[in-house]
């Protein structure tokens, strides 16, 4: 926690086992997210020829009752619907993850040395994307395709919010000099 004690403290001033320990935690994090895109594939089953329009029904077919399309001629058999029980199983977990990701990321962005309204506005961004995440499969169970959009919108959203909470501290632990050398 000295870390976060003297506003003077950045990432490059961290002792290389706290860095390295970070550089894992991000590692695995971004692993983690990218395991997202095998699992929405598996929703969506993206392919060269499928159109937004097709990975979108497919899309309000696996999380809203009663919506699955009927697989084309040729095609795999759509992913199996989502149940109120299993989404609220899945959602139950991810409140107690996706917060501790968050505040870990947060934490370790408020060690660079980005002012004070962009770290602001970062969080912020984070937050928003995170909460929004939690909240899109449920808007598509109960809403189907008028909600969908904010699935693909708010992964990105959280994605890109995520890479720039861990690109910027990993990128000053090991590119800049200690504040006290340069």
């Amino acid at each position: 926690m000295r870390e976060f004690a003297s506003p003077a403290t950045r990432a490059a001033a961290l002792p290389r086992p706290v860095k390295a320990l970070y550089t894992a935690f991000c590692a695995l994090t971004v692993a983690g997210l990218l395991s997202c895109a095998g699992l929405y594939d598996g929703i969506v089953r993206f392919s060269a020829h499928a159109t937004p329009a097709q990975l979108y029904a497919q899309l309000v077919g696996y999380y809203q009752p009663g919506a699955a399309p009927a697989a084309a001629p040729g095609e795999a058999a759509p992913a199996p619907r989502m149940s109120a029980r299993k989404l609220l199983e899945v959602t139950h977990f991810h409140l107690f993850s996706m917060p501790i990701y968050l505040l870990v990321l947060g934490h370790l962005f408020l060690l660079t040395g980005v002012g004070a309204r962009a770290k602001k506005g970062w969080i912020c961004a984070s937050g928003a994307a995170t909460v929004l995440h939690l909240l899109a499969p449920w808007c598509v169970y109960f809403a189907g395709s008028a909600l969908a959009w904010l699935y693909p919108i708010s992964g990105a959203a959280l994605l890109a919010s995520f890479a720039v909470l861990m690109g910027v501290p990993l990128y000053e632990m090991w590119h800049s000099p200690p504040i006290g050398l340069r």
